[in-house]
């Protein structure tokens, strides 16, 4: 059986925001590349603040919550927002029942 595929897409950073789209399933397989990318990016020079857009986000299980997670405590380290946005579907309900859409979802 072969991996779904699924891309990291991090854009130059705009007026201090660096915006992260994921797109398809994020799984054990991907946990540690979603870690390394929003770790990255949240690290990158001049960031005040990262959004990550899970519009395109299929499906998210632990060892990718453990990567949204690793990226919010590096930008929070570095005094810098980490924002989820766009959430929908099984992605949100997961956020939700984590209790981590408190903490790292934009309030609509």
């Amino acid at each position: 059986m072969t991996t779904p595929p699924f891309t990291i897409s991090v854009q130059e950073p705009h007026l201090g925001v660096v915006r992260v789209g994921l797109s398809g399933e994020f799984d054990m397989s991907v946990g540690d590349a979603l870690a390394t990318a929003l770790v990255e990016a949240a690290r990158r020079p001049g960031v005040t603040r990262v959004i990550v857009d899970l519009e395109r986000t299929l499906l998210v299980d632990s060892h990718a919550i453990a990567g949204l997670v690793a990226g919010y405590e590096a930008a929070v380290a570095d005094d810098r927002v980490f924002t989820l946005v766009n959430g929908h579907g099984l992605v949100q309900q997961v956020l939700d029942v984590t209790g981590l859409s408190e903490v790292l979802c934009s309030p609509s």
